[in-house]
């Protein structure tokens, strides 16, 4: 029998590659985006903004009679800075992308799920909180996992958060110009925002490859009993290893890591 999926986000670099990975299986594909008919696929489109109550609403009437086995959510915004120089509006943003966005998905879109449907949501290693610069984002994926799962808990859907790892797409090149302003604006941490921009641009060429990402996430899709976390790319595990590791001792090595990798550009 034919799967109704919906993909949220579609014109991301890493849902189309999934959509990709999915195409000649037997399912039926619905997609959401702020770039309706972007997509050359026989697919349903919608349009939706994540951070536009209304854009709920309008969706709501046009999928009223569907049913989805699986609903993933690819949108996302990574916002860069040091912490003494952030700026609220910038920080209001994120979390209204990353972490309202998705509770506005559980409350409008998630009922629409079948009995044993899942949803998914692509977060980040970031979540792990050992990414200087990175606080914003880093802080909106957290939340937004621990919400994820308070909603798994409390409905009994079943959700899954995909943490990958660093991953070579145009995400980098996008999140570079969205935080360029704010990482050269002041002399303070130069040598670290410096790098933090190469390192952005190095990721978007030599990352995680965004097809081996793609194949996982299918998998996941596909898979009758997923884990309700994931970890993809050597970088995101070791990540997750840190969660067992003294605080003191994580922040020593993360700055002496960087130290090091920053006296290697000079």
């Amino acid at each position: 029998m034919q799967k109704n999926i919906l993909i949220i986000g579609i014109n991301s670099e890493l849902a189309l590659r999934t959509l990709e990975e999915l195409d000649g299986r037997d399912y039926k594909i619905y997609a959401t985006s702020r770039h309706v008919g972007l997509i050359n696929k026989d697919i349903h489109e919608f349009y939706l903004d994540v951070c536009e109550e209304i854009d709920f609403i309008n969706l709501k009437e046009k999928i009223y009679n569907l049913k989805f086995d699986t609903i993933i959510n690819f949108t996302g915004l990574a916002i860069a800075g040091a912490v003494e120089e952030l700026n609220e509006t910038d920080f209001k943003k994120q979390f209204d992308v990353n972490l309202f966005g998705l509770l506005r998905i559980i409350k409008y879109i998630c009922p629409y799920l079948e009995k044993n449907g899942k949803f998914i949501n692509i977060s980040s290693m970031a979540q792990y909180g050992i990414f200087p610069f990175l606080s914003p984002y880093s802080i909106s994926k957290a939340a937004a996992d621990i919400l994820l799962n308070m909603y798994s808990i409390e409905s009994n859907v079943k959700t899954i958060s995909i943490r990958p790892g660093a991953i070579a797409t145009k995400f980098w090149e996008s999140s570079i110009k969205n935080n360029e302003n704010h990482l050269k604006n002041n002399t303070k941490f130069k040598d670290e925002k410096e790098f933090l921009l190469k390192n952005a641009q190095n990721n978007s060429l030599h990352a995680l490859s965004p097809i081996y990402t793609a194949k996982k996430i299918a998998q996941i899709i596909e898979a009758k009993k997923p884990k309700s976390v994931y970890n993809i790319g050597l970088d995101a595990k070791i990540a997750k290893l840190t969660r067992f590791l003294p605080q003191d001792f994580v922040n020593f090595i993360i700055k002496t890591t960087l130290k090091h990798r920053i006296s290697k550009e000079k």
